[in-house]
């Protein structure tokens, strides 16, 4: 089963965080697409249009260069989302990587760690 938590935010009203317990269950399409609406949504509230941010297109914008080819790494650097410190941890268990680069036992790579799967 999987759970998904909606708690307040720190960056201030309307900011919201879902947290994830998967328990090793995979996300669903539906899960994955209601994780997103809660960004779109939560970004569109503390970034309005109306006071001159982008809003929720910021995240759109980021999906879009991802879906257009470019790099993960480069996304982050685009958006300022590398943290230092403080790397996505990903085990990768699959038998090939689909980017060798950051698959196949472990590496860093930028903010990214790649643990070898167990």
């Amino acid at each position: 089963m999987v759970l998904l938590t909606l708690v307040d935010g720190r960056k201030g009203p309307g900011d919201v965080l879902v947290r994830v317990t998967a328990y090793g269950e995979v996300l669903s399409f539906a899960e994955w697409l209601f994780l997103g609406k809660c960004y779109l949504d939560s970004e569109a509230a503390y970034y309005p249009v109306h006071s001159g941010f982008i809003g929720r297109a910021m995240l759109l914008n980021a999906l879009n260069e991802l879906s257009q080819g470019v790099p993960f790494e480069r996304v982050l650097e685009h958006y300022k989302l590398k943290k230092k410190g403080k790397g996505l941890k990903i085990v990768d268990k699959r038998k090939s990587a689909l980017n060798p680069s950051i698959g196949g036992g472990t590496c860093e790579r930028g903010s990214i760690v790649v643990l070898e799967g167990k």
